[in-house]
C-alpha cells in the first residue's frame, strides 16, 4: 500500500513537472509585454507623481523576481554558486514586506519588523530565500482577520542558530491539521496547490537550514527557520575571498 502511494506520488510531480515547463512557455510573453509598459513609464517618470513611481518600481522588482522563478524553477532545489551572493536576512525580510504589504493592507493587518541587526550576514541565493520569506509570511496573513498583527522577527540569541520568525495571532492550525501540513499536495485553503510549505523546505535544504512551526487553534501560529550560523560564518569567508 505505501509503495503503490509513493509511485501515485511520483506520478503527480512528473505531471506537475510537465505541466509547470508548458504554463511558463505561455507566461513569457504576457510578461514581456509587462515589461515593455513598465520600462515605457519608466521614461516617463518625471511627469508622474512621487506614488506611482515608488508603485512602478515595486512592480518591476516583482516582475523581476517572477521571470527569475521561472528560470528556474524546474531547478528550485539546486544549489547553483551562480547566485549565490553575500545576503542580509534583514534586508531581505524589509524587500519581502515591501512586496507583500498591499495584500495585508487589503485587509487591514498590520505588518510589524522586529530585526536584529547584530546577526551576520550569509552566503544564499537571494531570490529563493525571498521566495521563503514571502510564501510564509502571505500564509501569515490570509490566516489574519481584519486588525491583527503580523511580526517578522530576527534574533541572534540563540547559541545553536541564527532565528527567522513570522508570528500571526491569526486562526491558528488544529491537531490535524498540524499532522499533515508539510506533506505534497495537502492543502486546506480552496484553491490552494499544497506545495507552499514542502517547496520552502526544499527551498532551504541545501543552506541545512530547519524550517518548523509552533501554533494554537484560536490564537496564532509562528513560522521559524533556523539558520546554522557556522555555516554563514564560513560562507562569509568564501565571499570576501572570492570578491
Amino acid at each position: 500500500m505505501f509503495e503503490v502511494e509513493n509511485k501515485i506520488q511520483e506520478n503527480k510531480l512528473q505531471l506537475l513537472g510537465k505541466l509547470t515547463a508548458s504554463l511558463i512557455h505561455e507566461i513569457r510573453n504576457p510578461l514581456s509585454a509587462i515589461k515593455l509598459t513598465f520600462d515605457f513609464l519608466k521614461l516617463i517618470e518625471n511627469s508622474l507623481p512621487e506614488e506611482a513611481t515608488e508603485s512602478i518600481d515595486i512592480s518591476k522588482e516583482a516582475l523581476a523576481r517572477i521571470q527569475y522563478l521561472m528560470d528556474n524553477v524546474l531547478t528550485f532545489s539546486r544549489k547553483d554558486s551562480k547566485y549565490q551572493q553575500n545576503c542580509s536576512l534583514n534586508e531581505i525580510s524589509k524587500t519581502a514586506v515591501n512586496l507583500i504589504k498591499s495584500s495585508a493592507n487589503k485587509k487591514d493587518i498590520k505588518i510589524e519588523l522586529e530585526l536584529d541587526n547584530s546577526i551576520p550576514n550569509g552566503y544564499f541565493d537571494k531570490n529563493k530565500i525571498l521566495q521563503v520569506f514571502m510564501n510564509l509570511i502571505t500564509n501569515a496573513i490570509e490566516s489574519c482577520s481584519q486588525g491583527d498583527t503580523v511580526k517578522i522577527r530576527t534574533r541572534g540569541d540563540d547559541p545553536d542558530y541564527i532565528i527567522w520568525e513570522v508570528i500571526d495571532n491569526g486562526e491558528g492550525i488544529s491537531e490535524e491539521l498540524k499532522e499533515k501540513i508539510f506533506q505534497d499536495f495537502y492543502t486546506s485553503k480552496e484553491k490552494g496547490t499544497g506545495l507552499g510549505l514542502s517547496v520552502c523546505k526544499m527551498l532551504l535544504q541545501p543552506y541545512q537550514a530547519k524550517l518548523d512551526f509552533t501554533s494554537t487553534l484560536g490564537v496564532g501560529t509562528k513560522f521559524i527557520i533556523m539558520f546554522n550560523p557556522n555555516l554563514m560564518q564560513i560562507n562569509d569567508e568564501i565571499q570576501s575571498i572570492n570578491s
